[in-house]
């Protein structure tokens, strides 16, 4: 009552559009390319984060809509329809050893009496047509913009590589995955076959070339013995798995909230740069293993069913623990152990300037300790009413705060923010608050 509800602005904002046809390299249309789209940051310190996927129509075009305004990069990936995988060193008939064969991965059906000149792969290719990622262009984009992406991709031949030092007995032989990990982060697994050319080693056909990473699992699913090899397979070569990549064995126990009984698809996963590095399902005691992780930084990730839930505290021995950032850094095994917590608060209220409400004010909640900004912090518009509400809040401590025409400001920068932390709302957030508050409007600082 009492407020204009006549003179109503609505802010739009125009969104962009990649389109694009991807063709090989007789200028024949490719259907059903994978089609990747990554987010190119404005700092060089980050990576391009992987955004979304689409496939080429029967023409070889794609579309990806809704964009906002900023760089992106145009990743394709597939397989030639016609490609036949031929094996380079086939068993010795004469010396009793007949091999097998088999499939690993993405794999396709091996064909008998395969033509070597149709053994071919189409890397993965890079708008405008590289298949360096160093030499990838950047498609930038305005509010609003409409960009054509075409991508040629060409078949080169198919690398082939000799695994050796692997279980001489068939019985225990690992199962075997390969990726190209694209931008250094998102895995994307690759079709290959193997065969065996002895006791203790394989032949694997049909890879692209370029640096791609082995995950050797002794049962078939990662835990203890999971080896994680990296190799660059630009030629025909030897592969050493004696040799892995330094990793730790993680696995460990997700202790639930009193009286929750996990009943859905739980699971565990470690997070690096935004994209899963490893996975594993969640045991119905709550104990997992993602078997072995190669060094890095991490961050640790639960999935379970029901109402919202969240990591309220993880330790760790064999490797450091801070908040939900898991640091690996020799080769001990790490055991987790994860303590869930339920229950999500909200605050509502409203923004005033002068002891007016105001509308169309950015209000941001942000955890005090500046840790784990994209996850934790919560951000609403003020109605014309100058109400706002922000819900799914992890209970910590949080600074809340509102910025008049702050749309535009990079709030994830500490260094932008602190000027307006000095006038925050420092809150103690426990678990299923609901708080109602006045927030104090700043100006937006040129």
């Amino acid at each position: 009552n009492g407020l204009d509800s006549e003179h109503l602005t609505f802010r739009l904002h125009p969104q962009a559009v990649i389109y694009g046809r991807v063709t090989d390299e007789n200028g024949e249309a490719v259907r059903d390319a994978t089609v990747r789209l990554f987010s190119v940051p404005k700092t060089s310190a980050e990576r391009p984060s992987f955004q979304e996927q689409v496939q080429t129509n029967d023409l070889g075009d794609f579309r990806v809509a809704h964009l906002l305004a900023g760089r992106y990069c145009v990743v394709v990936e597939t397989r030639p329809w016609y490609a036949q995988t031929a094996f380079s060193h086939l068993p010795d008939a004469a010396s009793g050893n007949t091999g097998s064969t088999g499939v690993a991965a993405l794999g396709f059906s091996h064909i008998p009496g395969a033509k070597p000149d149709l053994d071919v792969v189409y890397p993965v290719t890079f708008y405008p047509g590289v298949t360096n990622e160093r030499s990838a262009s950047e498609l930038h984009l305005s509010e609003g913009e409409t960009e054509q992406a075409n991508i040629q991709i060409r078949a080169v031949p198919a690398v082939h590589i000799r695994m050796a030092n692997l279980p001489s007995d068939r019985a225990n032989q690992p199962g075997i995955a390969a990726v190209q990990n694209v931008f250094g982060s998102l895995p994307v697994g690759l079709a290959m076959q193997f065969t065996e050319v002895s006791p203790g080693e394989i032949e694997i056909a049909g890879l692209p070339p370029g640096d791609i990473t082995f995950t050797l699992t002794p049962s078939g699913e990662p835990g203890p013995g999971t080896r994680i090899i990296e190799a660059n397979v630009t030629g025909d070569g030897t592969v050493d798995a004696s040799k892995p990549l330094p990793s730790a064995n993680v696995s460990g126990r997700v202790i639930l909230p009193e009286g929750f009984v996990e009943t859905g698809d739980a699971a565990v996963m470690l997070l690096r740069e935004g994209n899963s590095a490893a996975f594993t399902r969640l045991m119905k005691d709550g104990t997992f293993s993602l078997g072995a992780v190669p060094f890095g930084a991490y961050s640790i990730l639960v999935r379970l069913s029901g109402q919202p839930k969240f990591i309220r505290n993880v330790s760790a021995s064999g490797a450091r623990a801070n908040g939900r950032n898991l640091f690996i850094d020799g080769t001990k095994d790490v055991q987790l152990t994860v303590v869930m917590g339920q229950g999500v608060a909200e605050i509502s209220g409203v923004a005033k300037q002068n002891g007016q409400p105001l509308d169309g004010v950015m209000v941001l909640l942000v955890p005090e300790s500046g840790a784990d900004l994209d996850k934790d912090s919560r951000i609403d518009q003020s109605d014309s009413d100058g109400s706002f509400l922000l819900s799914n809040i992890v209970p910590g401590k949080y600074q809340l705060l509102a910025i008049q025409d702050g749309w535009g400001l990079e709030w994830r920068n500490p260094a932008v923010l602190k000027p307006y932390l000095a006038k925050a709302q420092s809150l103690q957030i426990a678990a299923n608050d609901a708080k109602k508050l006045f927030v104090d409007v700043q100006p937006f600082i040129k």
